[in-house]
């Protein structure tokens, strides 16, 4: 019976050891901050623009694709592309006529820099380096944003085409 007890009690006691050591481990591991889950690769699921009067449109000509990466030094890349595009008869992107030009601005945004997150995680800055809008050369991009697991919003309060505009990425995996 002493023998059984015993065996009991070191059976018991290593359990406890065990989910002891465990605990301790788990508590080590820090918590991955918001801009730590940002980083990787997004597309643009949905970008829908605001007019100052209220009515709502399907920005860069409908149909809008767009890529985001977010790299762990900080540093990002984001181009969005829609239907307002059209090919150039000339096959020569020098050579486009007015309104083949007129269709790659309304169609077409990409920009790059740095990025920065806010200490509640709940703002998205973009540091802009360059542009093809070149008006965000240079300046600070807030974005109020929400993060859950694989899906990104946010709301852009001043877009490049007027009013504002609220996008959904989501994760590529």
């Amino acid at each position: 019976m002493r023998a059984i007890c015993g065996m009991a009690l070191t059976a018991v006691m290593g359990f406890v050891l065990t989910v002891g050591i465990a605990s301790h481990v788990n508590a080590q591991q820090p918590t991955r901050s918001v801009g730590q889950q940002l980083v990787g690769t997004w597309l643009c699921v949905s970008n829908v623009t605001t007019r100052p009067d209220g009515t709502r449109y399907e920005a860069f000509g409908g149909n809008t694709k767009g890529i985001l990466m977010l790299d762990r030094t900080g540093h990002f890349s984001e181009q969005i592309m829609g239907d307002a595009r059209r090919k150039f008869a000339s096959n020569n992107r020098l050579e486009g006529t007015p309104e083949e030009n007129k269709g790659v601005v309304a169609g077409t945004l990409a920009f790059y820099g740095t990025y920065s997150v806010d200490a509640t995680g709940h703002t998205l800055t973009f540091h802009v380096e360059h542009s093809s809008f070149p008006n965000w050369d240079g300046t600070d991009l807030p974005r109020t944003m929400a993060l859950a697991g694989d899906e990104l919003k946010w709301h852009t309060p001043g877009a490049s085409g007027g009013g504002t505009a609220d996008l959904v990425w989501h994760r590529v995996k």
